[in-house]
């Protein structure tokens, strides 16, 4: 290879790390207000829900996907952290990471949803999409731990 291509090259990773590590710091940052709110908001419907758990109009469900939705939110931070930082270390992307990261945030999706109003085939396509999520997922840590 040529001494120019090779100063090329060097150059070019040089500023994909750079970049590489603003994302990781931003995405930190994002996570950290996430969990931040999430904790504030959790804390602060328990004890709204201390309040008016003697009502009528109590909705626990509602709270409930709240409260899953957010978990998942910043799980998926977490783990879309993890990827960076496994890339950051090892120069490879972590296929298995990435189908986790895709099926909390399918699965987070789902908790949102509200399934009285969707039709069947939606369902059945959600469905399909965590079925190969979960398949591709499990056959990637089986071929990983037979190596």
């Amino acid at each position: 290879m040529k001494k120019i291509d090779r100063k090329v090259l060097n150059v070019v990773e040089f500023i994909e790390k750079g970049i590489i590590i603003v994302l990781l710091f931003s995405l930190l940052i994002v996570v950290l207000y996430t969990a931040i709110v999430f904790i504030a908001l959790l804390f602060g419907g328990i004890i709204e829900g201390l309040e008016s758990s003697f009502s009528r109009d109590n909705n626990i469900l509602k709270h409930l996907h709240s409260v899953f939705g957010g978990f998942l939110s910043v799980l998926i931070g977490i783990e879309l952290l993890h990827t960076i930082k496994m890339y950051l270390k090892e120069d490879v992307v972590h296929v298995e990471i990435v189908l986790l990261v895709a099926l909390i945030g399918v699965s987070r999706h789902v908790i949102d949803l509200d399934v009285t109003h969707l039709e069947p085939l939606t369902l059945f396509g959600i469905s399909a999409l965590i079925l190969v999520l979960s398949g591709g997922y499990y056959l990637i840590k089986k071929v990983i731990r037979k190596q």
